[in-house]
């Protein structure tokens, strides 16, 4: 009896490790949904650019539906009506998800079970719904008031109000980052709008909020293709808030680009702006980098071709070796102006012109004005033939 027993158990053994293993990494959705009879329940998975159908169900009177899907690491989901009303889902591996949704009013009238990320996904959309609400509110009081008498006082303390619905989402969206850093619900935070043109996190330094959810993403999840999106993301932000402090500085200077002032190879100090006039190549490089010798050349024919008709050449190294600098400067026969602090290896003025690669060059109009960035080779010659004829 003990023996026939074993063997039964034996034989069901492995049907039974199949099973467990076909539970594992699955997220379950399942739950009732009122009102939509005869529509259909679309499961979406959402990528960075686009939605993908995963499955649907046709809802009979019951309003009864359910999901599975594989899911090795946190996604967002969409759970869509056919007709356009929706929910939006963060999944972790291995949820149980159960829902009770009105049909009628679906993306703010439901429960959630069992999932933690869809919970904060729906505090955010809540409360950015209630600030909709509330802008929406004065902004048809304002409306309405115009013909009053007293319509500059009253316009003036609904302006107020309005302001203050403003900072209060931004003050909610930058705490609730703070405090859910490590979900990527912190991701949909960052990207939220209080309509098409403003995110709800709109200053520059916001950029610290998309820091902060761009390292943790990072580290937690560094192949997903969310974590890959806002990193490309937080470098352009970097790039433009540097090209801002670019713009501000030529504000605060009164010119239309950041003065430098270096010492030559022989220590005397050259400023940019003593150029004033001419169209001038201001070229970023160092002895050491193969690039930039192999550009040198290309400046040496643009030099010989254009400098008897108003070009200058202005060339920062970058170096910090200057006994470096000089002997490539003889080597490349460069005749024009190169000037260089050792020490620092030109940094402040690498930073003020936001240099990211070396050899970069800015071109420089003989009324002042930036007209290129980095161009190369025929590009290069092509760009300042524009200008000088």
């Amino acid at each position: 009896m003990k023996a026939s027993y074993m063997k039964k158990l034996l034989l069901a053994l492995p049907i039974l490790l199949l099973w467990a293993c076909s539970q594992k990494d699955v997220v379950k959705i399942k739950g009732n949904i009122k009102h939509a009879e005869g529509k259909t329940l679309y499961l979406d998975k959402l990528h960075v650019a686009k939605a993908e159908v995963i499955d649907s169900v046709k809802i009979d009177k019951n309003g009864d539906f359910k999901f599975k899907v594989k899911s090795l690491q946190p996604e967002f989901y969409l759970l869509r009506l056919s007709d356009g009303k929706l929910i939006t889902l963060l999944t972790e591996t291995n949820e149980r998800i159960e829902l009770d949704i009105n049909g009628e009013k679906m993306a703010n009238d439901y429960t959630i079970k069992g999932s933690k990320g869809s919970l904060l996904v729906k505090e955010l959309n809540d409360k950015l719904t209630k600030s909709k609400n509330q802008l929406s509110k004065i902004r048809k009081e304002l409306e309405n008031k115009k013909g009053d008498p007293n319509f500059s006082s009253i316009s003036q303390n609904l302006l107020a109000k309005y302001v203050k619905v403003l900072q209060d989402q931004h003050e909610y969206s930058a705490k609730f980052i703070m405090k859910n850093a490590t979900s990527l619900a912190g991701y949909m935070a960052l990207y939220q709008k209080l309509d098409d043109k403003t995110f709800t996190l709109n200053e520059n330094a916001d950029i610290q909020y998309l820091k902060i959810v761009a390292s943790s993403m990072k580290a937690l999840y560094p192949e997903h293709e969310y974590t890959k999106a806002i990193l490309a993301n937080l470098q352009k932000m970097e790039k433009r808030l540097e090209n801002l402090k670019i713009s501000k500085l030529i504000q605060d200077k009164g010119s239309n680009y950041p003065e430098i002032n270096l010492p030559n190879t022989n220590g005397k100090e050259i400023k940019l702006s003593s150029l004033k006039g001419k169209f001038i190549v201001l070229s970023f490089w160092a002895s050491q980098d193969l690039n930039s010798r192999k550009h040198n050349r290309t400046l040496r024919k643009i030099y010989n071709k254009y400098h008897k008709m108003g070009l200058e050449i202005y060339q920062v190294s970058v170096d910090q070796d200057a006994k470096l600098w000089k002997k490539a400067i003889s080597e490349d026969k460069l005749n024009w102006i190169n000037v260089c602090n050792p020490k620092t290896g030109s940094g402040a003025a690498a930073r003020n012109f936001n240099i990211q690669q070396i050899p970069s060059n800015y071109l420089i109009d003989k009324k002042g004005d930036i007209v290129g960035k980095n161009l190369f080779g025929i590009a290069l010659d092509e760009k300042i033939a524009e200008y000088i004829r």
